[in-house]
C-alpha cells in the first residue's frame, strides 16, 4: 500500500497529539504507593500549647521492605488544627510536614495515607499515642499533668490587704505549659481576674484582695490545685500594768510594765515605742516579755502613755493608759520651847520640840538653826532636844527657824522666838 505525503503528515500529527495528551495526563496524576505498601507516622512533640507546632514524618515502605519511589505523594489528615503542607512527597521513603495546633485545647489525631496505605487502617505509628495507626497530640489544657498554686505574701494584715496568687502549669513530663487558661477560685475576697493564660514559663498570676482567712485554688483542664489558705495576721498589741502609785504626784516617779500580748495569729514584735505624753519617749527593742519602766512628770495635769508596737511585717498596734498627775502636798513643821521665856534661875536652858509632818513625799531632813545659819538640830524627822541660851541681864530674844525638806525637794518652814529674862 502506498500512502501519500499528506496522509503521512496527518498520521504523524495525530500520533503526536495523542502522545502529548497521554504525557499531560501522566503529569497530572500524582504518584502514590504501590499495592501492599505500609505507612507509619511519627511526631517530635506529642504535647503542644495552643497554636504550637511539631514536625510530622510519614515513612512509606513497599511490600518488599524497600522505600517507595521518591516523589510518592502522602496526604495528612488531622482531627484538630492543620498540617502544612497537607500533601507532601517522599524523599528516601519519608514525607515531612508541620503540624500546627489549633487555638483551642483538645486532643488531635493525625493520620496519613498514600494510595492503599493508610495509618487509619492500622499501620504503625510512633512518637505520639497510637490510635488505629495514627498519632495523638495533646493541645493546651488537654496536656496538663499538674497545676500548683503559690501565694505571696501568704497572709494579709488585720485590716486587709492584697496578695499575688500564681499557678504553675506543667505537662505530664514536667515541662512548663504555656498559653493555657487557668481558672482561679476563692471563697472570700476579690480576685482581680478569674481567668489568666499561662506565660512561656507556665505561670499564670492574679491578685487577691481580702480581709478574712481565705482559701484559693487554680484549675486547668480538669486538674485542680490544692487549696492555699491566706491567713490574716493580727496586729501586734502590748498590755500595761497598773500605774503605781495610784495617785501620781509631780516629781514623784511612776512605775509600770509593758508586756506583749500572746496571739497565735500575730507576727513577732520588732520594736515598741513608748510615748509618755509630756514630749518624752523611749524606744524598746524586740521585746518578748515584760519590761519595767519608770518616769517622772514635772508638771501636774492629765497624761496618756501610748505604746506603739510594730511587728516584723511593719504592721502596727497601739495601746494606751491615761491618768492624772497632781501637785505634791508640801511638808509642814512646827517648833516650840518650854520654858519660854527662859529665866536666869534655869541657867538659860530650855527644851525645844520640833514636829515635822510629811506632805506628798517622805521627809528627808529636819533642821533647826539660828538666823546666822548655826544649826542646833539636824535629823530626819521630829525631835526634842535641850539648848542653853545664856543668862544675859536685861532680857534677850532669839529667833529659831525650823526647816523640813522631803525627798522631792519640797520645803516647809516654821519659826519661834525664844525670850531670855
Amino acid at each position: 500500500m502506498i500512502f501519500s505525503n499528506d496522509a503521512v503528515r496527518s498520521f504523524t500529527v495525530a500520533f503526536a497529539v495523542i502522545a502529548a495528551v497521554v504525557a499531560a495526563s501522566c503529569d497530572k496524576v500524582p504518584l502514590t504507593s504501590p499495592t501492599g505498601s505500609t505507612i507509619s507516622l511519627s511526631i517530635d512533640k506529642s504535647i503542644l500549647p495552643v497554636n504550637g507546632q511539631a514536625t510530622v514524618t510519614a515513612v512509606v515502605t513497599e511490600s518488599a521492605g524497600t522505600a517507595v519511589q521518591n516523589g510518592t505523594m502522602v496526604s495528612f489528615s488531622p482531627t484538630m488544627g492543620r498540617v502544612e503542607p497537607m500533601e507532601a512527597t517522599t524523599i528516601n521513603g519519608k514525607a515531612v510536614a508541620t503540624y500546627v495546633a489549633p487555638s483551642t485545647s483538645g486532643t488531635a489525631t493525625i493520620n496519613a495515607f498514600s494510595g492503599s496505605a493508610s495509618t487509619g487502617s492500622g499501620n504503625a505509628s510512633s512518637g505520639g499515642i497510637q490510635v488505629k495507626g495514627g498519632i495523638q497530640v495533646k493541645v493546651g489544657s488537654a496536656a496538663v499533668g499538674s497545676v500548683s498554686i503559690n501565694v505571696a505574701p501568704s497572709s494579709v494584715p488585720q485590716n486587709g490587704g492584697t496578695v499575688t496568687v500564681s499557678a504553675l502549669v506543667l505537662d505530664s513530663s514536667g515541662n512548663p505549659l504555656p498559653s493555657v487558661a487557668v481558672l482561679f477560685a476563692t471563697d472570700q475576697g476579690t480576685l482581680a481576674s478569674g481567668t489568666v493564660f499561662s506565660d512561656a514559663n507556665g505561670n499564670a498570676a492574679t491578685t487577691l484582695t481580702t480581709a478574712r482567712v481565705t482559701k484559693v485554688n487554680a484549675t486547668v483542664g480538669g486538674q485542680k490545685s490544692l487549696d492555699f489558705t491566706v491567713n490574716v495576721v493580727t496586729a501586734p498589741t502590748v498590755t500595761f500594768s497598773t500605774i503605781t502609785p495610784a495617785s501620781p504626784i509631780v516629781g514623784g516617779p511612776i512605775a509600770f510594765t509593758i508586756e506583749p500580748a500572746t496571739v497565735a495569729t500575730a507576727n513577732p514584735i520588732q520594736s515598741v515605742l513608748v510615748e509618755f505624753g509630756d514630749g518624752q519617749s523611749q524606744l524598746l527593742g524586740a521585746i518578748t516579755g515584760k519590761v519595767g519602766l519608770t518616769h517622772t512628770y514635772g508638771r501636774s495635769g492629765g497624761y496618756t502613755i501610748t505604746a506603739t508596737a510594730t511587728d516584723i511585717s511593719g504592721q502596727r498596734g497601739v495601746s494606751s493608759v491615761a491618768f492624772v498627775v497632781a501637785d505634791a502636798a508640801l511638808p509642814t513643821v512646827s517648833i516650840s520651847a518650854n520654858p519660854n521665856p527662859i529665866t536666869t534661875a534655869g541657867n538659860g536652858f530650855t527644851t525645844i520640840t520640833v514636829t515635822a509632818t510629811a506632805g506628798g513625799a517622805p521627809i528627808r531632813s529636819v533642821v533647826v538653826a539660828f538666823p546666822d545659819g548655826r544649826q542646833i538640830y539636824s535629823g530626819t524627822g521630829s525631835g526634842t532636844f535641850t539648848h542653853q541660851f545664856g543668862t544675859a541681864a536685861g532680857g534677850v530674844t532669839y529667833t529659831l527657824k525650823a526647816t523640813v525638806t522631803d525627798t522631792l525637794g519640797n520645803v516647809g518652814t516654821a519659826s519661834s522666838v525664844i525670850v531670855v529674862q
